[in-house]
């Protein structure tokens, strides 16, 4: 059997033009009719996600495309569907119609049987059954609990309803560094489920707590972290889940995915910070397959680094087990032919 085809676009001095050109191809194979873009739109001071004046030329091939996107659990911009769609049109993202998916706080809901693993049925957005043509586009960065996030991260989380992600989350649990903890109660303020109290210091309910690691994130003293003693088992399944998931969501749909490679950090886009790239930008992917798209962009920022993961550096977290995992349960091929189309 043949590996997937992986293109590369390595001239990042013309971006749009390179876009353009994906969706060339991706046209050819779609042809005419609706097309959903899955995107990350960027929390409110992030600024590293896609650049939507790169996408702006898929309405020359696909008049009728639009983004689409679930909300999130964590409190913030993107948690209903009024804030979700105003930080979208805040960020550029003003030329297409954007769909969320799960409705306007995750009330609409499709349950796809899948069968695998720890998933008999991922619950996604609703809306994802009117569309059989997609193209997730994707910020290639780190994260802390997976490692890296790419198109397996952004289908699999991404489409996730609001239930869908509860359930993805649902084994992760943070822990509180009492000797950093300042009792400010920003933790308890922005947990989104109550799951965080204040004493002495702050406390997270174990059974209460959905995972989402947004108290992580808004902690001013780094007095909250992943429980690195149970990290590595929780961060396997975490990412099993997470390609089940995704598996899900490519069932019964077309999809191609373009991986951008462009102000690469170590953290997610979720994050309502600005962050600064670690490294410069490399270019654009473009796959059929999930797994080879991400493996390929792996590969290149690893070649880049030196040979060296600097995600697994950063967060000691291995991602290529989302990758392998993937492979096993039939979402695509870690082998691939590398096919440059420019740069």
């Amino acid at each position: 059997m043949d590996s997937p085809v992986v293109y590369f676009y390595g001239d990042v001095s013309s971006l749009r033009r390179g876009a353009a050109g994906f969706f060339d191809i991706i046209q050819k194979d779609y042809g005419a009719g609706r097309v959903g873009l899955k995107v990350h739109f960027g929390e409110g001071r992030n600024d590293t996600y896609v650049r939507p004046e790169w996408l702006m030329d898929v309405k020359s091939f696909f008049p009728e495309a639009a983004f689409v996107e679930c909300n999130v659990l964590y409190r913030g911009h993107r948690t209903v569907r009024e804030s979700h769609v105003a930080m979208a049109r805040s960020h550029g993202f003003d030329f297409l119609p954007v769909d969320i998916l799960d409705g306007e706080s995750g009330e609409l809901q499709a349950e796809v049987p899948v069968n695998v693993g720890r998933t008999m049925k991922a619950k996604l957005g609703g809306n994802l059954l009117n569309y059989k043509r997609l193209v997730a586009i994707s910020h290639f960065k780190g994260h802390m609990a997976t490692g890296f996030g790419g198109a397996l991260k952004n289908i699999g989380m991404g489409l996730g309803s609001r239930a869908g992600k509860m359930d993805m989350h649902s084994i992760v649990s943070p822990i509180v560094r009492g000797d950093r903890c300042v009792a400010c109660g920003t933790c308890v303020r922005d947990c989104p489920v109550g799951a965080v109290s204040l004493g002495t210091v702050a406390s997270i309910d174990s059974g209460k707590c959905i995972g989402c690691a947004h108290c992580i994130s808004v902690c001013p003293s780094s007095a909250i972290d992943i429980n690195w003693n149970m990290s590595h088992e929780v961060n396997r399944v975490l990412m099993e889940k997470i390609a089940e998931y995704a598996l899900a969501a490519i069932k019964g749909r077309r999809w191609w995915f373009i991986n951008f490679i462009t102000g690469v950090t170590y953290d997610c886009d979720c994050f309502d910070l600005k962050q600064e790239p670690f490294m410069g930008d490399l270019g654009i992917l473009l796959s059929r397959d999930p797994v080879a798209v991400d493996q390929a962009s792996l590969d290149l920022v690893k070649e880049k680094n030196k040979g060296i993961d600097p995600f697994f550096k950063k967060h000691g977290v291995d991602g290529t087990h989302i990758l392998e995992y993937g492979e096993k349960i039939g979402l695509g091929a870690r082998e691939y032919e590398l096919k440059k189309v420019c740069g």
